[in-house]
């Protein structure tokens, strides 16, 4: 008997070892195999974003009325990118209306320039008027400190204008959103002519936007250019019936004080050429703007197709070591540590979800419930009964003057009389 025990807890033991080497090898394999999983997971990610944004820049092509084509994108995009720049290239080097003023050195963030650089005009005989009209005020530097400007004014000599932003009461600034004086509530309180428009919407600002919305709100306040004179004197007698009326230009190069005074040699413009260069330079056309866009989207178009490509070949490429031999082998090998373990977990009596089960190989343990002998709990409720029984008994044989005698059974057998 105690040959078999012995025998049979060697062969648990042999089969719990083997058990455990088993589930180390299915946990390692099964790790292996998660950690693939999750790779491939995130190459199928990679390649789902590269797609999106691909396929948005292919939008923002479209509506740029740029084609592309289904195969050999990258050769296409290549020849279109270079295409564009060259052509970018050439706009540029076109000769335009340029400002002849020689520019103050920037030696600090606080100077921003000469008022003629600060803004360009694309409309030539707006510049010629509009550059005239400001005269001295062209080569004025503009800072944004008092200190700066009064450190320019030591360095001239004082022969430099300067105009420092932080002295300025911006409240007398006329509102940049403001229309024209002519349109009151809406509507047209009489019909221009000769086309009006403020002279600050005819600027546009390379940098520093809100400093020079800024300077030129108060050198032009709401200056207003129209056609040609009879255009201006229409427009004036029309809107004094109703407003002020600020300082009229015409594209022809008449002026129109605010006070309603013109003519004369000191209110007519000279011709381009006379002015020495000091006019506003002309800004690069707006197709030169669009070209920049459209290159911008092809370079960013490309590197998305690039990303692209390059996350495809990844997840074939990591497919295909998946579905190779050795991986196939590496499942088979998983799948046969899974028969054994679960077969030896059978043998002794465990599976996945319950492990106590009875084995074989397991000695037989007895169920208290089957013994003969009562368990000490009900054996000591059944000695407490039989004393209590005693004790009434000789009570009894007491006032009797009889011999007290007690009998019981206990567990099936007769009880001693006990004197």
């Amino acid at each position: 008997m105690f040959y078999n025990d012995f025998k049979m807890q060697q062969q648990m033991a042999t089969l719990t070892k083997e058990r455990d080497n088993l589930a180390q090898s299915r946990d390692a394999y099964r790790k292996c195999f998660d950690t693939a999983n999750l790779i491939l997971s995130e190459i199928k990610s990679k390649v789902q974003e590269a797609e999106r944004k691909e396929a948005l820049l292919k939008a923002e092509l479209k509506k740029e009325q740029i084609e592309l084509p289904q195969i050999n994108i990258i050769p296409y995009v290549d020849s279109l990118l270079e295409n564009k720049i060259s052509e970018q290239i050439e706009i540029k080097n076109q000769p335009r209306r340029t400002c002849a003023i020689a520019s103050y050195p920037k030696g600090s963030h606080e100077v921003l320039g000469k008022v003629a650089h600060l803004a360009q005009i694309e409309d030539n005989k707006a510049a010629k008027v509009i550059s005239w009209h400001l005269g001295s005020d062209m080569d004025c530097v503009v800072t944004l400190t008092t200190a700066a400007a009064r450190r320019i004014f030591d360095e001239t000599q004082g022969r430099q204008q300067v105009l420092p932003l932080d002295s300025i009461y911006k409240k007398n600034l006329p509102d940049w959103n403001r229309p024209l004086p002519h349109l009151q509530n809406g509507r047209n309180c009489f019909d221009p002519v000769g086309n009006p428009v403020f002279a600050r919407d005819l600027l546009t600002f390379p940098e520093h936007q809100e400093s020079c919305r800024t300077v030129f709100g108060l050198l032009l306040r709401d200056t207003i250019i129209v056609d040609n004179l009879d255009a201006a004197n229409h427009y004036r007698k029309e809107i004094v019936k109703i407003a002020y009326c600020p300082t009229l230009l015409t594209r022809e190069g008449d002026r129109i004080l605010s006070n309603g005074k013109f003519g004369g040699f000191q209110n007519k413009a000279p011709a381009m050429d006379q002015l020495r260069g000091m006019v506003f330079g002309a800004p690069l056309p707006q197709y030169y703007y669009n070209l920049s866009k459209q290159i911008e989207l092809i370079q960013q178009y490309r590197t998305a197709v690039v990303r692209l490509n390059k996350a495809n070949e990844e997840l074939e490429a990591r497919e295909q070591s998946l579905n190779s031999p050795k991986e196939q082998k590496k499942k088979k090998e998983l799948a046969e540590i899974e028969r054994n373990l679960k077969s030896i977990e059978k043998k002794i009596g465990m599976t996945p979800t319950d492990r106590c089960r009875k084995s074989p190989l397991q000695p037989e343990v007895l169920d208290m419930n089957d013994s003969p002998i009562p368990p000490k709990r009900p054996r000591r409720e059944i000695l407490k009964i039989c004393t209590a029984q005693k004790n009434g008994s000789h009570l009894l044989s007491q006032r009797d003057g009889s011999k007290p005698q007690l009998t019981s059974e206990i567990n099936g057998s007769s009880g001693k009389k006990k004197t």
